[in-house]
């Protein structure tokens, strides 16, 4: 898995916000364990660069993987609680992504199962 940070307005790139975004990013491994060509883009920064008060801040994760892609984006008035929904946004898709292909798997397994068993009548 390949992981992309950008920060974009009046925010820097600390050591602490690097770490904090690598561990949410880490969570993400669950779902893409079994593709090495994962790209994982994150972007943090401010929504404008006057406004001092209120939703300031915005996070922005987008997952391009195997099987399609995944993005989610939000506003907060921290930093770090804009990544972290953003991170929570993200995660709820791909386990969607993944319930659904699952049952598709199942459901088509069923009807190759039903072929076979009227196969010889």
């Amino acid at each position: 898995m390949e992981l992309k940070t950008k920060t974009t307005g009046a925010i820097l790139l600390t050591e602490e916000l690097s770490e904090f975004l690598i561990k949410k990013a880490g969570k993400l491994e669950v779902f893409l364990k079994d593709d090495p060509a994962a790209i994982v883009e994150i972007e943090v920064g401010t929504t404008s660069n006057g406004q001092r008060t209120g939703d300031v801040y915005r996070g922005e994760v987008h997952v391009t993987f195997a099987g399609g892609d995944a993005y989610a984006e939000a506003v907060a008035d921290t930093l770090h609680k804009a990544a972290d929904q953003a991170f929570a946004e993200v995660r709820r898709e791909l386990r969607k992504m993944k319930s659904k292909h699952r049952d598709m798997v199942r459901r088509g397994a069923g009807k190759v199962k039903d072929f076979f068993r009227n196969f010889g009548k």
